[in-house]
């Protein structure tokens, strides 16, 4: 009887204690975390108490796998200019203008072929019927002219004038000017009786700009005259002011008697004064 009374007083005093079990002891699930096997990425990550239907969550969870960049990744599709298909955005970049050649390389030339500028100057007369024709090729080229333009300059006219633009560039250049009609359709600008200088450049430039290397050099070493032709004057009628007059008029003829007159009382009179007046008798 002893035992089973010692046994009955101990569950007695425990009883109060397994009747508070469920006030000071954790709940066996929140012990216990169930691991997702599916995302490996999430091992270790604290389990959110799942929050009311009608309360707002606090924290959003970032998805895992998605395709849709984020702020600093759509930031920096946007300034490369591509999105992330890859696609182009920005509008394409400006190629360079023209190739660019050793700067120890020289600028192209001119080099004229007829006439030659080792002739004296070449005269052509304005009024002409028959046209001009210049004829040259270019040196030293490395970059092609897209067209080129062809002047005449007076500088004692201060004046330009443009007798093509936009020929077609080719490796020997031959030009035909038509002075008397170009003098004709020009109305108030009329080409002076004067020296001019002829003027090629690339059309893409200006005469002024500096050449790049291995392209053409604005070309001004060809100098010629213009002249028009004078009218006729019948030979009998046409009195050259400059010729020794064959008969001289009576003041002509008093210049000389005046002239022969000094020069012997000069003569006498310098006997006279070195070898005294017998010399004179």
């Amino acid at each position: 009887m002893k035992g089973p009374q010692q046994i009955l007083t101990i569950a007695l005093a425990l009883s109060p204690l397994a009747a508070a079990w469920s006030q000071w002891l954790p709940d066996m699930d929140s012990l216990v975390v169930r691991q997702d096997d599916g995302s490996s990425s999430q091992e270790n990550k604290p389990t959110q108490t799942p929050t009311p239907q009608n309360s707002p969550s606090n924290s959003t969870p970032k998805p895992t796998g998605s395709n849709t960049p984020t702020p600093n990744e759509s930031s920096s599709a946007m300034m490369t200019g591509t999105s992330k298909g890859g696609s182009k955005t920005t509008s394409k970049s400006s190629a360079p203008k023209h190739t660019s050649f050793n700067a120890l390389d020289p600028a192209g030339g001119v080099a004229m072929i007829d006439p030659p500028t080792t002739a004296a100057m070449t005269l052509y007369r304005i009024d002409n019927t028959e046209p001009i024709t210049w004829k040259w090729n270019y040196t030293s080229l490395q970059g092609t002219p897209s067209a080129i333009d062809v002047l005449i300059s007076c500088s004692k006219a201060t004046a330009t004038w443009t007798l093509t633009q936009n020929m077609t560039f080719a490796p020997t250049a031959t030009f035909t000017w038509d002075s008397n009609k170009f003098q004709q359709e020009q109305i108030g600008n009329q080409l002076p009786v004067e020296k001019y200088t002829l003027l090629v450049y690339d059309s893409e430039t200006a005469f002024t700009d500096t050449p790049d290397p291995g392209y053409l050099a604005p070309y001004a070493g060809f100098q010629f005259g213009l002249y028009t032709a004078k009218p006729y004057s019948d030979l009998n009628s046409w009195n050259c002011i400059t010729c020794s007059a064959a008969a001289g008029g009576p003041l002509d003829r008093q210049v000389l008697g005046f002239a022969f007159s000094m020069t012997l009382l000069t003569v006498l009179s310098f006997t006279w004064y070195v070898t005294g007046i017998a010399a004179l008798v």
